[in-house]
């Protein structure tokens, strides 16, 4: 009888739980995300300062921005954030990717600034793996992120792969973090060694608002929300890029087709307005410059509007020339260039 009982009991429960609208189903905690953060360079030694230009120092400038990165990440919930490293330390790539795993790190997010050898270039660029989900989640994240560093003011290069003589990724830490399944991007926020973007980073607190911008990206791209902020993107969408079923290669080839011609020159003021029409089928023209004598000396890297072939500039010959020789080139997202046609103007 006591066994009847104790049975009734039970199923009265059960009915009471179900019918009630109550689940005995439990749920699960939501997933705590672990991001790892590495500040390039670090140390003594030419290779491990990073570049230095313009009193700014590489590795001074990576932690700097990798310390906001992490305390405005920290504000948000059900994420834990750590540093490669703390202090101005050599810590060797396979090392950085080698602690990122050990963390159980669910992104690698290397935080670099830029130069050239050139000293011609500008703005922000993403690198990220070359390989399947690798590929994929390095680029959707990309994307993000370079619309965080452009609300700053920074030019925008684009997201790109890049394949070393191995067939592996080029980049030691992109490549030693997918060798032990971690996706990884590496953030170039900009130039040190040119005045366009050297105006946005003497700003006070700039290297701050990176921090933020690129937490902030890491927030929209695993929909994060804040309880202390209130800040919530759990409901943030982006178009996902399609998973490669085989390496992305990177551009290796000058821009296809660079053409110009003139459409009015004004004697007085000696400007002749000139169009130029440029494609290429594998990466996007960037940056364009002009030459009035025939190529000996270019103009710095103009902004080049993506969403046209075709546009039209003004080039100013001094009034010492009186015979002008205008080429152009134009630029792809790789810095590989295209020189124009030559068009003659006699201003005399």
């Amino acid at each position: 009888m006591k066994r009847f009982v104790s049975a009734f009991f039970s199923f009265i429960c059960v009915f009471i739980l179900v019918f009630s609208g109550y689940s005995t189903t439990s749920i699960a905690a939501p997933k705590t995300y672990v991001i790892v953060i590495d500040p390039g360079h670090g140390g003594i030694g030419d290779r491990n300062l990073g570049a230095q230009y313009n009193g700014f120092s590489e590795k001074e400038l990576t932690l700097m921005v990798a310390n906001a990165m992490k305390a405005e990440l920290e504000k948000y919930d059900n994420v834990s954030v750590y540093l490669t490293r703390e202090t101005d330390t050599i810590v060797g790539l396979d090392t950085r990717a080698a602690i990122a795993k050990n963390l159980g790190a669910d992104f690698v997010f290397s935080i670099h600034f830029n130069a050239s050898s050139e000293h011609l270039y500008y703005g922000s660029e993403i690198w990220t793996s070359a390989f399947g989900s690798y590929y994929q989640k390095g680029y959707d994240f990309g994307q993000i992120a370079s619309n965080e560093l452009a609300s700053l003011g920074l030019y925008q290069k684009g997201v790109k792969t890049k394949i070393g003589n191995s067939g592996k990724d080029y980049y030691g830490i992109i490549r030693n973090c997918v060798a032990r399944g971690i996706p990884c991007d590496i953030i170039e926020h900009c130039y040190l060694d040119h005045a366009y973007d050297v105006q946005h980073l003497s700003q006070k607190d700039f290297c701050t608002k990176l921090g933020v911008s690129d937490a902030t990206a890491v927030a929209k791209y695993f929909k994060l929300k804040s309880s202390s902020t209130g800040v919530d993107y759990s409901t943030f969408s982006y178009k996902s890029v399609k998973k490669p079923t085989s390496t992305v290669y990177h551009d290796t080839t000058d821009p296809d087709t660079c053409q110009i011609k003139t459409l009015a020159y004004d004697s007085t003021s000696r400007n002749v307005l000139v169009e130029m029409t440029t494609k290429d089928k594998q990466s996007p023209i960037i940056y364009f410059s002009y030459s009035y004598d025939g190529g000996t000396t270019f103009s710095s890297l103009q902004m080049w509007d993506r969403t046209k072939e075709t546009q039209s500039f003004n080039v100013k010959i001094p009034a010492s020339v009186k015979t002008s020789k205008i080429v152009c080139r134009a630029y792809n997202s790789y810095e590989l260039f295209t020189q124009s046609n030559e068009v003659t103007i006699e201003t005399r």
